[in-house]
């Protein structure tokens, strides 16, 4: 295997492909990267037997093929090595089947290889009724409900977002049982059969972070998997087995108290008052709200409190208290794109909704926070 290569395109389908290197596999090989170089391109694959990601890097896009072939080079220095070469041209030889040489006219790396005959077989394989949506708006969907997902280990199905699909509708929820995030969006195409999967959050979150806004993603969804199609990305993931918890039984739909509010003034409002809260768990800052007045309190017993007023529009003149953490807040508050929110609350002790004024097809929602 031999070929030359601008560095900026070796080094992007690099950073992408070890994504899915894992921080803590038993497989020693899988810690490496396959290159599969032939006539038509060059394909980068890397696996930790839940996420594979491949990046194929058409031939016009390398500079010169002189000879075909397969490694699988370490991962651990490659992405440093490619970023700190002095020349833009970076030329990949084998030496031999166990080593590979990465130069530039003016230095050398010569890394040990692993056995191409030792590493896994990986299939990319796609399904049937595969199923396109614009990358835009899956960025938009991933972004505004994968926060919400727990990182804990003990309910291992909330550490994933649900995605259910039905006809053209396509809903999207993320819990961690304290706070919950649901995306509602029409698809252009009616899907034949009905969808209801778990994708772990921190493969989708890996995945966000390779759009942009440009195109469209092909998905592909089986029992077990499901294969994203990007570009020159190939992306798949491992589901989350288990049937995911019905979360409609949370969200209410009335409410005793509608409050409008600004978004920026409240999100600085809320940002301000925790810097109090910091030393206790959650964040906690405490809200009271009586008629036209909003005031937001915390405090720390070794440091002080702090007190921030707000003018806000509410349904209900009855005073009502109620604290949260302010970290689940500002966390919801900053995947809203409108200039101003409603907050619709029940009481002290139900669920508090977040919602834009403008946008119906995302419901935030955190629990309260008994202070006493």
């Amino acid at each position: 295997m031999k070929f030359v290569i601008d560095k900026n395109i070796i080094l992007e389908g690099l950073t992408n492909v070890t994504r899915a290197i894992g921080t803590r596999t038993t497989i020693p090989i899988l810690n490496g990267i396959k290159f599969d170089l032939t006539n038509e391109g060059l394909s980068l694959l890397a696996s930790d037997s839940e996420l594979t990601i491949k990046v194929f890097i058409n031939e016009k896009d390398i500079k010169k093929i002189e000879n075909t072939g397969s490694m699988i080079i370490q991962s651990k220095f490659i992405l440093d090595i490619i970023r700190k070469m002095p020349s833009d041209i970076i030329t990949f030889e084998a030496e031999d089947t166990s080593k590979i040489k990465i130069y530039t006219d003016n230095n050398e790396y010569s890394l040990n290889c692993y056995d191409i005959n030792d590493y896994p077989h990986i299939t990319l394989e796609d399904s049937k009724e595969p199923i396109t949506i614009k990358a835009e708006t899956l960025k938009d969907i991933i972004n505004e409900t994968v926060y919400a997902v727990s990182t804990q280990e003990v309910r291992p199905l909330l550490t994933g977002i649900n995605l259910k699909i039905l006809g053209d509708n396509l809903e999207c929820i993320a819990t961690d049982s304290y706070r919950l995030a649901k995306k509602n969006l029409k698809l252009d195409n009616i899907v034949n059969s009905t969808i209801n999967i778990v994708i772990p959050g921190k493969s989708i979150s890996e995945f966000e972070k390779m759009l942009t806004n440009e195109d469209d993603v092909v998905m592909h969804i089986f029992s077990n998997k499901i294969l994203f199609k990007y570009h020159n990305i190939d992306f798949q993931t491992n589901l989350l087995s288990g049937t995911y918890p019905d979360t409609n039984h949370f969200i209410p739909n009335e409410f005793a108290y509608m409050i409008n509010l600004d978004l920026k003034a409240f999100n600085d409002a809320i940002d301000r008052a925790s810097l109090l809260a910091q030393s206790k768990d959650k964040n906690i800052v405490r809200v009271v709200i009586d008629s036209k007045k909003m005031t937001i309190t915390s405090s720390a017993s070794e440091i002080g409190k702090t007190e921030e007023n707000l003018t806000i529009e509410c349904s209900n003149k009855e005073k009502l208290e109620i604290s949260f953490s302010s970290r689940y807040m500002l966390e919801a508050l900053k995947v809203i794109k409108d200039d101003n929110i409603l907050l619709l609350i029940n009481s002290d002790d139900k669920p508090i909704l977040i919602k834009s004024v403008k946008d119906e097809s995302l419901i935030e929602l955190i629990l309260p926070v008994k202070t006493y």
